[in-house]
This record gives structure tokens, C-alpha cells and sequence, in this order.
């Protein structure tokens, strides 16, 4: 089996910075692909880095698969990037010039479309008080929820989902705690998910850890909360061994797999950017 990019699953670092970029020209792929063996090769020890590519530029990239761009029908804001960029570490100082080196190597090539600094905060919780990602697998559930499978295309990399997301956490913390947790389907003070007669139906647990056909629709969750005096939010990561699962889950919390069940975790938060990336190998991007 080819190896995975171990930022995926390191979960180590405290402080992160998401960079997604946009293509300026068609014909400076060759160009990225010198700046990526640079930034690879150039990077701290500290840093870990995961790169992922969108539609566009795995086109120009690689002829073994095509990717989509994001679309949800109209439903949710699609705003497929070209070139993901995700830097952690523990280090604030040695972040900040993670992403200089970044920004000095793709700045002729790509241009920003956003740029998310994200941080953990306290024991693994979103801002809204709650533990985030509690419904991840572990050991070798979480590489097979996270990993395409040998004999599919992309075998060993991940299909992966972001989406920054603005919290209205004012209005969120204006209800009382126990209706706070039914919205999640979980307790606050320690994460434990309600059992089935307890579930509401429309409860954000309840809307996305489901099965399909009977698999579970399991994915690898490493979501990062940001926040500043205008602006509170998730940047949302989700990978995943096939593009469509993170489809359906999508559409799950949307009401559009003909439940008549909306996820109410809409009514406090609100995703307005979302692209699908493809984080290939260690193998492949060793061969750029």
C-alpha cells in the first residue's frame, strides 16, 4: 500500500494555517510543481504539511482520475480551489515563517482565496463548547475510513472536504445547555453521544453518523476552529476513502436524501466556502 501523508493523521500540533490557492494562469503547472519540491524539501522539521489539489490543476497534474468541483445543487456556497496548503505545528514562530515560505514560492503562480489560522482549542473543542470529532474511528478503522482502497484510482491517497464555516455563537449560547446538546446529540461537559431512544432526529450526530446500504459512512474528522472580534467559525476537514460518501453525508444534513429531516446545527452555523480535494501519496508527490 502507498504511503499516506502523515499530517492527515498527526494530530500533534496545536496551531494550524490553511491556505487555499487559485490557479492565475493554465500553463504554470510546471512551476508549482518545482515550488512543491522546494517547500517540501525546504520546510522546519516542526512542520508538518499536507498538500491536496482540486479539480483544476489535478487535470494538469495527473491523467489517471478526474476530480470534480464542489457542488452540492446550489445548496451549499461551492468555491472550488486549485491548490490546498496545510501547515502545523506547535510553534507559532516557526508557522508564521512556514507560511512566508509558502506564500514566496506559489505567490507568482496562485493567488489566496483563503487563508484560515486555525488553533485547538481546549480539550479538542469547537467554540461552541463542545469536543470536536468524538465520532472518529481509531487504529486501522480510521485509514480505512479515511484511505482509497487498492484497486480504486487514487489508491492510498484521500478525498477530502473543507468548508469554512461562521458560527452565530450569540445566539447559539442564548439556549439553555440541554438544548444546546440536543442540537449536537451529545453531552457538553464530557462528549457522550445520546443513545438511539434519546437521539433527536434532527440532532447533528444523528444527521451525519449513519449508514448507507449498511456500511457505515465513516470519515476521518481534523476540523479547526478560528476566531477573531468579527468573526467566529470552523474551518471543517473531512477525509475520506471515496469522494461520495462525504457527498452523502453533506446531503444527509441538508434534507436532500428525502428524509424530511434537516440538520439543526444549520440554524447556528452556516458553511460559505467549500471545495473537494484530492491528497494524493508521499509516493506521488515524491515524483513531482
Amino acid at each position: 500500500m502507498p504511503s499516506f501523508q502523515p499530517a492527515i493523521f498527526d494530530k500533534s500540533a496545536s496551531q494550524h494555517v490553511f491556505l487555499e490557492f487559485a490557479l492565475r494562469r493554465s500553463d504554470n503547472a510546471d512551476a508549482i510543481k518545482a515550488a512543491l519540491r522546494t517547500l517540501r524539501a525546504g520546510l522546519n522539521t516542526d512542520i508538518k504539511l499536507m498538500v491536496a489539489f482540486g479539480q483544476r490543476l489535478w487535470s494538469l497534474l495527473d491523467s489517471s482520475f478526474e476530480m470534480p468541483a464542489f457542488s452540492l445543487e446550489g445548496r451549499v456556497p461551492a468555491t472550488q480551489g486549485d491548490l490546498l496548503i496545510w501547515l502545523q505545528s506547535g510553534d507559532r514562530s516557526s508557522l508564521y515563517e512556514a507560511e512566508m515560505m509558502v506564500l514566496d514560492l506559489l505567490g507568482a503562480h496562485c493567488g489566496v482565496q483563503l487563508e484560515i489560522q486555525g488553533f485547538v482549542y481546549r480539550d479538542s473543542r469547537d467554540l461552541t463548547g463542545f469536543v470536536d470529532g468524538i465520532g472518529n474511528p481509531e487504529g486501522k478503522k480510521a485509514l480505512a475510513a479515511a484511505l482509497v482502497k487498492e484497486g480504486h484510482p487514487g489508491a492510498g491517497g484521500s478525498f477530502v472536504l473543507t468548508q469554512k464555516w461562521i458560527h452565530k455563537l450569540h445566539e447559539f449560547h442564548q439556549l439553555e445547555e440541554a438544548e444546546q446538546e440536543n442540537v449536537f446529540g451529545r453531552t457538553k461537559a464530557d462528549a457522550v453521544e445520546f443513545d438511539d431512544e434519546r437521539m433527536p432526529a434532527n440532532a447533528h450526530v444523528g444527521r451525519t453518523d449513519i449508514d448507507r446500504d449498511g456500511v457505515p459512512q465513516k470519515i476521518w474528522r481534523r476540523s479547526v476552529p478560528y476566531g477573531n472580534a468579527r468573526e467566529q467559525g470552523l474551518y471543517f476537514v473531512g477525509f475520506s476513502c471515496e469522494l461520495d460518501r462525504l457527498d452523502h453525508l453533506l446531503r444527509n444534513m441538508y434534507d436532500m436524501n428525502g428524509e424530511g429531516v434537516r440538520d439543526r446545527l444549520l440554524d447556528f452555523s452556516q458553511p460559505v466556502m467549500s471545495s473537494w480535494w484530492y491528497a494524493p501519496t508521499e509516493e506521488w508527490l515524491g515524483k513531482l
